[in-house]
């Protein structure tokens, strides 16, 4: 037997708790009923969260030359702009 996919995992839960919701009876059983949600509602938040640090895990990491080129502000460029009040040109460093 092969185990499901995240994503059938959830849509099943999903459903549960959407017809839990729909047929349960509030008199009866009302405690169990609450806590059998909450069971529900927990599952569907973990599978959710290793469904999306999968995802992340998935992107491809930009290599440093791919990332763009920082600017840099000296401390003579800091200086000028605290007395002139205008922002130096930054420059370009490689």
């Amino acid at each position: 037997m092969t185990p499901r996919n995240t994503r059938e995992t959830l849509d099943s839960l999903r459903v549960t708790l959407q017809k839990l919701e729909q047929t349960a009876d509030s008199v009866s059983n009302g405690q169990d009923v609450a806590e059998l949600k909450q069971i529900l509602l927990n599952r569907i938040a973990e599978l959710e969260t290793l469904n999306a640090l999968q995802l992340a895990e998935s992107e491809p990491v930009p290599a440093p030359s791919d990332l763009p080129h920082l600017a840099a502000v000296t401390e003579e460029n800091s200086v000028q702009e605290q007395e002139t009040g205008q922002t130096p040109s930054l420059e370009k460093l490689d």
